[in-house]
């Protein structure tokens, strides 16, 4: 007998006022995880994403998106900037480089925007407002923004099945993305109802800062010197921005600094000088001899030397070297070459 045709999955869409939670026990299985094994990461995970969760409900209600899916940033980092997986997701949201452009997000040498709290944020919004327009449920929604859309979809049709729970009984799917879904309603029942299991999220400030157009590339320690605004504090607001200076090719970026700064920092802006990046000399070719650096004004670092040792062979000052090659600490690499001649 022939087999019969497969059938391509309809889907019924669901109201967007909230996420049915179901509690069955692989939802209880990562309950008791987060309640015991990880309980202190996750209060610091609940403490964290108060931090920013105004914001994060507010672009999730333009997008028509319920309020829930605020906890699915918990699953994915417990909304830190600055995760890093092993598949190089990156950011609150997690996203992969080719998804993270598809959706808008600038990813470069000088700015990852993956690491934006917000920007990243309107792209999970857009991404996860497509998926359901797509799969038209939730957890397969979910399970979509985790695996990726072809691999649900050819789940579904190789089940023949039109829920996440029925693939997820199934091998067409990675064990990774049939404990997703659970994990989502596992912390999102915790984090409505945190004093009910013990939790103690601490109180935070809400993210808020000023923005200041900046018109040339500005490192944060220069900032810092010209202004007082600590260089932690501006690496904490500026996430996105990689090598803490402002893009060398964006003549209009939205600097963000702490909130009554505004006025001070665009007062200094014409005294803050243009950071340009260090020289870097083209790798020589296979057969090539590279001339001494002394020859050529260039010493390229090797293992041991500080700036105090370099300084010293070429008779400059640390700080003359440091300024010379745009070098914002005192940590040199291996390999590294330096600009040493007056």
């Amino acid at each position: 007998m022939s087999e019969a045709p497969r059938q391509t999955p309809t889907f019924r869409q669901e109201s967007l006022d909230n996420i049915a939670i179901v509690r069955n026990e692989k939802v209880e299985g990562h309950m008791r995880f987060f309640h015991t094994a990880i309980r202190d990461r996750f209060e610091h995970w609940l403490t964290r994403l108060s931090h920013y969760r105004p914001i994060v409900e507010r672009i999730f209600s333009e997008f028509d998106l319920p309020s829930d899916l605020v906890f699915l940033s918990l699953v994915e980092s417990g909304f830190n900037p600055h995760a890093y997986s092993r598949a190089k997701a990156t950011g609150p949201w997690q996203f992969m480089k080719g998804t993270a452009q598809v959706y808008g997000l600038r990813v470069d040498q000088y700015v990852d925007e993956r690491r934006d709290p917000i920007k990243s944020t309107v792209a999970a919004a857009r991404y996860l407002r497509d998926l359901y327009d797509l799969f038209g449920t939730w957890p397969l929604a979910m399970a979509a923004y985790n695996a990726g859309e072809g691999k649900v979809m050819r789940a579904l049709q190789k089940a023949q099945a039109e829920s996440f729970w029925d693939i997820a009984a199934t091998k067409h799917i990675r064990r990774e993305t049939k404990e997703y879904v659970p994990r989502f309603m596992a912390a999102t029942i915790i984090a409505k109802n945190p004093d009910q299991f013990g939790f103690s999220p601490s109180q935070t400030e809400l993210h808020a800062f000023e923005e200041v157009v900046v018109p040339h590339a500005v490192h944060f320690r220069d900032l810092e010197k010209a202004v007082g605004i600590p260089f932690s504090e501006l690496q904490r607001l500026n996430p996105e921005l990689r090598r803490d200076v402002t893009p060398p090719d964006d003549t209009h970026y939205h600097l963000k600094v702490p909130v009554g700064t505004k006025e001070r920092v665009e007062q200094a802006l014409d005294q803050i000088p243009t950071w340009k990046p260090p020289v870097r000399l083209p790798k020589l070719g296979k057969h090539q001899v590279e001339p001494t650096g002394e020859s050529r004004g260039w010493y390229r670092v090797r293992v041991g030397d500080s700036l105090w040792t370099i300084a010293k062979r070429f008779h400059v000052s640390v700080q003359d070297l440091k300024a010379r090659n745009n070098l914002a600490s005192r940590r040199l690499r291996p390999g590294e070459l330096l600009a040493v001649s007056r």
